[in-house]
């Protein structure tokens, strides 16, 4: 089984085979969101460090986000275009689950938050055993105060993201709970996704090249209108 993954949703550029659940190739560097000139070059390094064409491809893997709306635009309109062509699936893993995947050996609560801007943030709530970590929450796109509240509740958690910096509204809720920042193993990697994808390979849990959309997350408030 040879899985092709890729993540353009946020200012790294991450890919990542693999072969029958092993690395046989990856990238993932801060690419300074020029994902457009670089992807298809690298996938094609990639395929060839892999010792792999793009025809042996079973499944791509797409981080569908929310995230940068370019950097999304970008990595979903080449996956659509290699899937279709090849009449491959494709499974799309929303980024939030793997920037949580990122946190391994923690027991509590993973929030990872992305700056949506105007005082929002992107996130989801995650509770961890150590090893096994399932979401217990809607993906989100609220205020950083209103999140804070949302998590006020639990005792031990870790914030990971561009967004950990909540700033002076976090300040009243982080008294009396076991808060940790998580702020440089964020960025989403795409071998993370490729695994994660085995499961929904297994269960059947694909998404058609014409059905694959970006994971945007709006409000009244955004810039953006959308369904």
């Amino acid at each position: 089984m040879r899985i092709l993954a890729i993540d353009t949703s946020t200012d790294y550029l991450s890919i990542a085979i693999l072969k029958d659940g092993s690395i046989a190739g990856r990238f993932h560097k801060m690419s300074a969101m020029r994902h457009s000139s670089m992807l298809v070059p690298m996938i094609d390094r990639l395929l060839k460090k892999a010792e792999t064409k793009i025809d042996d491809i079973d499944c791509f893997v797409i981080s569908a986000g929310p995230g940068s709306f370019t950097g999304l635009r970008i990595g979903v309109t080449t996956i659509k275009a290699m899937a279709y062509a090849l009449k491959k699936p494709v499974v799309a893993i929303p980024t939030l689950d793997i920037i949580a995947a990122n946190i391994k050996n923690f027991t509590g609560i993973i929030c990872p938050v992305l700056d949506a801007r105007k005082g929002k943030v992107y996130s989801a709530i995650y509770k961890s055993d150590g090893k096994n970590t399932r979401r217990i929450s809607k993906y989100l796109l609220l205020p950083a105060a209103d999140l804070l509240k949302k998590v006020s509740r639990y005792d031990n958690i870790i914030f990971t993201g561009d967004a950990v910096d909540l700033g002076p509204s976090a300040a009243p809720i982080r008294r009396g709970f076991r808060i940790k920042f998580a702020s440089q193993i964020w960025h989403p990697r795409a071998e993370i996704a490729a695994r994660m994808a085995i499961e929904h390979m297994k269960k059947k849990k694909f998404t058609t090249p014409e059905d694959l959309e970006p994971l945007y997350l709006y409000s009244k408030e955004c810039d953006i209108t959308g369904k």
